[in-house]
């Protein structure tokens, strides 16, 4: 193994590189590239690792990002820089060794075999590579620009088909006794203390919502989400208890009743939370997970209150997931660093007894980001104005998005 083309453990910042590293690495005393102890090893040049790299390149970047013949840097000066990948750009701000590098370029960026990613669309004749982070699927596309064209029974015979392709890698088990939690605004009841001689904050007592009152809603009390229609009644949960406040967008100075839930039987769910790129190593597999990550943020995406008929393309997605036979859907928060999951069936899970609390929201921090505006002296016929479409609006939304 040459011994300069060593990454270890603590030279990577992606999960999935990380874990491939430490269950076939080898023990290494001293990391030639990070300078860390301690940590476990392969050679860059090992064929895994390799495709490892490719395939993380093609999910983080594009083609513009990296192709010097169309205006990008080149692959080693980007992940000298950027800490997506490789976690040394404390060490190596203008490029990483070659002995690193080079190994990942040496299939070429047009390779042959079936088991190899590419690099390149070949842009001398137009074609150039997309991040599947950068640009969503083109099935998934048009099948949400259907949705908001048509009823969606018209369109549900179309998604259970994109969905059955890719059960093997969204379908996640959940053992019996998995926890999740819930918020709602507000208390059952605000007491004050006798003893207490002011009524500040010390002297008052809460009482959190419980039982049925944090549970899933009545079937006639059930209003429109975003996986479910009217009068119909699920169960929204969160990862932790900071996500399922977040998830109900509560505003500074409001009580929030929280409480655990346990999952009373094994569920299977459509996870749109997590995946391993070492599942995704060839051309084919990365434009399946280019369909996965595309669903998920549909699924996902913000909706603005005088956009909620944008829940149309959601609800039936979430339709065709219940009727494959999953029970529910997980996926990432927008709003915390959690997940969401959403359960069809509420009584698949039980409040946890003596689990309630309240919690104050202190304080609620935006973040915001300067977006491009019309230059004073523009000239009309360089701008093509966005129509005012479900759809337009949809697009303009995941491409805002962030991702």
């Amino acid at each position: 193994m040459p011994y300069r083309s060593l990454i270890c453990e603590f030279c990577v910042s992606d999960p999935s590189l990380r874990a491939e590293l430490q269950e076939r690495g080898k023990r290494l005393r001293h990391c030639p590239t990070c300078k860390s102890s301690n940590g476990k090893g392969l050679s860059v040049e090992d064929y895994r690792i390799t495709r490892i790299l490719r395939a993380l390149v093609r999910l983080n970047y594009s083609e513009w990002d990296y192709n010097r013949h169309i205006g990008g840097d080149s692959l080693q000066a980007l992940m000298a820089r950027d800490d997506t990948i490789f976690n040394l750009s404390k060490r190596y701000s203008d490029y990483i060794p070659d002995e690193i590098w080079l190994p990942v370029e040496d299939y070429g960026w047009y390779p042959e075999s079936g088991e190899d990613i590419s690099l390149g669309g070949g842009y001398y004749d137009g074609n150039v590579l997309w991040g599947l982070r950068d640009y969503d699927s083109d099935r998934v596309r048009l099948l949400v620009k259907r949705a908001l064209e048509n009823n969606h029974f018209e369109v549900e015979s179309d998604v259970a088909r994109l969905l059955e392709s890719l059960r093997g890698d969204i379908s996640r088990k959940l053992t019996c006794g998995s926890e999740f939690y819930r918020a709602r605004v507000g208390v059952q009841s605000r007491l004050t203390e006798l003893a207490s001689l002011s009524p500040t904050d010390n002297g008052f007592v809460y009482q959190p919502y419980a039982e049925a009152k944090i549970g899933a809603p009545p079937l006639h009390l059930a209003t429109e989400g975003r996986f479910n229609r009217a009068r119909v009644s699920i169960l929204y949960l969160a990862s932790d208890v900071l996500t399922a406040v977040a998830e109900i967008r509560p505003h500074p100075g409001h009580l929030i009743s929280t409480s655990k839930f346990r999952s009373t039987r094994p569920l299977e769910v459509a996870d749109f939370s997590n995946f391993d790129i070492r599942n995704f190593l060839s051309d084919e597999r990365l434009e399946r997970l280019r369909d996965i990550l595309s669903i998920a943020a549909v699924l996902n995406m913000p909706v603005q209150p005088e956009h909620r008929y944008l829940y149309s393309v959601t609800q039936l997605f979430a339709d065709v997931i219940r009727t494959q036979g999953y029970d529910g859907i997980l996926f990432p928060s927008t709003v915390s660093k959690g997940e969401n999951l959403t359960c069809f069936t509420p009584g698949a899970f039980e409040r946890v007894d003596d689990s309630a609390d309240v919690h104050e929201v202190a304080a609620v921090e935006y973040t915001i980001k300067k977006m491009p505006i019309l230059e004073k002296h523009h000239l009309e016929h360089e701008y093509d104005k966005n129509e005012e479409t479900p759809f337009a609006t949809l697009l303009h939304g995941l491409t805002r998005r962030g991702k």
